[in-house]
């Protein structure tokens, strides 16, 4: 198969052009695991005007065909948290979806993308180049505690792709990266302030946010932050902890549940996105 399904292409179209798209998501995951998903790469628009390349048998970049989006209310939420001259730190850029749309809406702005993966690293360069955003710069390196090398475990799901906890399965390919504290990226790439940092970095969240404490006092950015229980534990922590730590630097926590931000008790859920946003005086 070398042509994009006609059902991907109805989907695609349904989802661009329907306003409420309700059920939409629960079709297309149904899809992927029970239809044949060719392995070509296409090149489809992103919030309109932007464009990625894409690989459908990725999930994610499936998502972002048939869906024109991936992880829509969180996007949504992220949009409208940027400004014109925002600066934005995207740790676990992956391919470039909230690279782009954060260079394109803060255009007066910076953003800097953090991607270790050595393939999408490179599709998240060739990505940034053909849309010519010049507000972009790219760290080839894995944000972490301590400056390092460390072992990077490599996924047939490229995004599944992360540092190698602890305590986790060993995988097929293992490969070492270079590790760089996000307070040490901060530095590098000459910012005076950070607004806005989104941490997807499967399960290595809690070695970032230690690698951050300069960042995230000095500049008290807005927090999107990804948690997944399991992986976390690989990797020597817990989700409470996490949370604990950051309250204890005045963030207030909350859960995004379908479009709605719910306020966190002690716990936290098993997997999600946390928005923490940082208590003003």
């Amino acid at each position: 198969m070398n042509r994009i399904p006609y059902w991907m292409q109805a989907l695609r179209w349904y989802s661009l052009h329907t306003p409420r798209q309700r059920g939409t998501y629960r079709v297309a995951a149904y899809l992927y695991t029970h239809r044949r998903i060719p392995k070509i790469e296409v090149e489809a628009t992103l919030d309109r005007t932007l464009l990625l390349s894409l690989q459908l048998s990725q999930w994610i970049d499936y998502n972002v065909y048939v869906l024109g989006v991936y992880e829509a209310p969180l996007v949504a939420l992220f949009r409208r948290s940027l400004h014109a001259d925002s600066v934005f730190l995207d740790v676990g850029a992956y391919i470039g979806q909230y690279t782009l749309l954060g260079a394109k809406h803060a255009s007066a702005g910076r953003v800097i993308a953090v991607e270790p993966h050595p393939e999408s690293s490179q599709r998240l360069q060739a990505n940034v180049a053909h849309n010519k955003l010049n507000n972009v710069s790219i760290f080839p390196c894995a944000a972490g505690q301590a400056p390092s090398r460390l072992p990077f475990a490599l996924s047939e799901q490229a995004f599944n792709s992360g540092l190698a906890g602890q305590d986790g399965p060993t995988p097929a390919r293992i490969i070492d990266v270079e590790v760089v504290p996000v307070d040490d990226i901060v530095q590098r790439a000459g910012l005076q302030r950070v607004d806005i940092i989104k941490i997807d970095v499967e399960g290595a969240e809690g070695p970032v946010l230690r690698g951050a404490q300069g960042t995230l006092h000095h500049s008290r950015p807005l927090l999107i932050l990804e948690i997944d229980r399991q992986r976390e534990i690989a990797f020597g922590d817990y989700p409470e902890a996490l949370m604990r730590s950051l309250r204890e630097v005045e963030y207030d926590l909350y859960s995004l549940q379908g479009w709605r931000l719910v306020a966190l008790g002690e716990s936290a859920p098993e997997y999600g996105n946390l928005v923490c946003i940082p208590r003003r005086p």
